[in-house]
């Protein structure tokens, strides 16, 4: 984890901003302790924090420059095949003088070029500079694990890791994006494109390169994700698919145990953060690879996982660390958590990863592996089950489509309800009379000609895969990385995501639907790997949790007083976005002790808390980067 900042000077002399710059890189202390760095040539200035992984030594330096002059880059991420890129390299001339991952991405544009990207296995933000040909790319992965926010200024655009840092680099970030808002409060909707909440400020799009040219134009192409290239066998020999998925999961966690530092899992008792941690304790040695010793948890009286854990950290003998939400000092680690994030959160269950990535830092860990992606990936949420449905009407026999609507309603009367409701639109006529197996071509042209006719479901989610795309791609997944970063990035930790390894997805994508979920099971490829990984009584659970909070409980006890504050009806009205009386209305009677909050409640209290921290803040205030006592108190 590291922090970047960049400006491009349409006037051509970078080397005015560089009081500005350095006040920028600054505000990044917190993403990168150990080193930073300053460039400058005519229209770019580059700078860059430092968090060392990879080759601790200063040969990891950044901005780094390529050993013919050519190319300068400054880059937030891990390359995970960087050992073998680097002998490609080596066998085609190319001398290493260190051994980061950097190194091997800087000479792999100066060998490349910007197609480079297309052979990387792993996260990234990169600014790349061209000497030659003056032009400067910006990047980010294809999934987006990685932030990059650009700011328009008219005479120069800013780039940086966080928002915060672009108001530091001088950067006018404009007002409340109200359509971001709105989309906020009446759908729940965040990160589902490039707008931020700032008018003046966009996130770039995932898996695209971007071309900066100093006449202004600047032009947008799509890269590879990696996904076309990895070797997937065929999904008809169902035992052969689900041995090579089991070998590329675990490869996928061996690689991302490549580190220089301390590393750990954080872990809840579901399927995806124990499956990791389970196959840690299958890669113990190899080139480069840091032994995972470690394990985190965030625990909540209410939501008791512990027979799970317990079980698999005694199969696993890995260390277990577990901190608790102290509710005597929740309200003042609340306040440094909203102001950690640029945007708002979604919910409070966001904290409990806050705590985890603070209790592994304490431990010294500086690398922790999670498991963002797997619900997006293998149909993980309730959601899925209707386009699962679908696609097996379409894929399969209906007996079978049957059959799989009972185990995921229950009974024989929910099922044919379900069947019946999924089926709505899908075809035109008495459908039911046909034995309906339609495969990829069929398939999408009876979507085209009856689309039209379905009602009630999300244009993206037809089917399961059109389902599944839409969720990594638009929501919920790049909420869920914005927030690990930003929790991550405070206490100086890297986040690393197997799920999201390019030949994970492709295995996924290649997956029929009855590969994803069977018989009432959720992510039903990913069980077939784990027994021998983790203990029976984990990957045979059907409920799911994660990791938790009691809202309520908390905003009608040691959060109210900040509740209250935000959700106030001076505040409100002077906003101007809500009907300050309703609102009004509904949190009092939330705080009477009548129900659950209402979930609109819920999130105008979020987006209060991000306006009062980021939009009103004190821009003094604002600008100081984050200290021990912020990380502590």
């Amino acid at each position: 984890m590291c922090g970047l900042v960049g400006v491009f000077d349409l006037q051509q002399d970078a080397q005015r901003f560089r009081r500005s710059l350095q006040a920028s890189v600054d505000s990044l202390t917190h993403r990168g302790p150990d080193d930073s760095g300053e460039f400058f040539d005519g229209p770019v200035g580059l700078g860059f924090r430092r968090l060392s992984i990879l080759d601790l030594t200063t040969s990891g330096h950044q901005p780094m420059t390529s050993s013919d002059g050519r190319w300068t880059v400054v880059y937030n991420g891990e390359i995970y095949n960087f050992l073998e890129l680097s002998r490609e390299l080596a066998e085609d001339g190319v001398s290493f003088r260190g051994g980061s991952d950097t190194e091997v991405l800087v000479e792999a544009f100066a060998k490349w070029g910007p197609s480079c990207l297309d052979r990387f296995n792993g996260m990234w933000a990169v600014l790349a500079w061209d000497a030659r040909q003056r032009l400067l790319y910006a990047a980010r992965d294809p999934w987006g694990i990685k932030p990059l926010y650009v700011s328009d200024q008219g005479t120069h655009v800013g780039f940086a890791s966080e928002i915060k840092a672009l108001r530091r680099l001088g950067c006018d970030l404009g007002t409340a994006d109200l359509q971001s808002v709105r989309n906020f409060i009446l759908d729940a909707a965040l990160d589902t494109d490039t707008h931020t909440m700032f008018s003046r400020v966009r996130r770039l799009e995932p898996g695209n390169l971007y071309t900066f040219r100093l006449d202004k134009d600047v032009s947008q192409t799509a890269y590879s994700d990696g996904t076309e290239s990895a070797e997937v066998p065929s999904s008809d020999d169902e035992e052969g698919f689900i041995e090579a998925f089991h070998e590329t999961f675990i490869d996928a966690v061996r690689i991302r145990l490549r580190s220089d530092v301390k590393v750990g899992t954080s872990l809840s008792g579901g399927l995806d953060s124990t499956a990791i941690t389970g196959a840690t304790a299958h890669v113990v040695s190899g080139e480069r690879i840091n032994a995972c010793r470690h394990a985190f948890t965030a625990a909540m009286p209410e939501f008791d996982e512990s027979p799970y854990i317990e079980a698999l950290i005694e199969k696993t003998s890995a260390t277990w660390h577990v901190t608790h939400a102290d509710e005597s000092t929740l309200e003042n680690k609340c306040e440094t958590f909203f102001r950690v994030h640029d945007e708002p959160i979604h919910a409070l269950s966001a904290l409990a990863g806050f705590l985890v990535m603070e209790l592994a830092a304490r431990e010294g860990v500086r690398v922790l592996l999670n498991g963002q992606g797997s619900d997006e990936l293998m149909a993980g949420y309730p959601s899925y089950v209707t386009p699962y449905l679908r696609s097996l009407l379409c894929d399969e026999t209906l007996r079978y489509a049957f059959q799989q609507a009972c185990s995921e309603a229950g009974n024989t009367t929910a099922g044919l309800k379900l069947l019946a409701r999924s089926s709505i639109g899908l075809m035109p006529g008495l459908w039911w009379r046909q034995p309906l197996r339609y495969h990829s071509g069929e398939r999408m042209a009876i979507a085209k000609d009856v689309l039209s006719q379905t009602a009630g479901l999300p244009a993206a989610g037809r089917f399961l895969h059109d389902f599944l795309h839409h969720g990594i791609s638009n929501r919920p997944l790049p909420l869920f990385l914005r927030i690990e970063d930003a929790n991550s990035s405070a206490f100086s930790l890297e986040a690393r995501l197997p799920f999201l390894d390019p030949r994970i997805v492709a295995f996924t994508r290649k997956a029929p639907a009855r590969l994803l979920r069977r018989n009432g099971l959720n992510k039903y490829l990913l069980r077939c790997i784990l027994p021998g990984l983790v203990p029976d009584i984990v990957w045979k659970r059907r409920d799911k949790m994660g990791f938790p909070v009691p809202h309520e409980r908390w905003l009608r006890g040691p959060l109210r007083t900040m509740f209250t504050d935000a959700v106030n009806d001076r505040v409100l009205r002077h906003r101007g976005w809500y009907q300050a009386s309703e609102v009004i209305r509904m949190r009092d009677k939330f705080l009477s002790g009548e129900g659950a909050i209402p979930r609109v409640l819920l999130r105008i209290f979020f987006l209060e808390k991000w306006a009062q921290q980021h939009l009103d803040v004190n821009t003094a205030d604002d600008q100081r980067p984050l200290s021990n006592s912020d990380l502590t108190g």
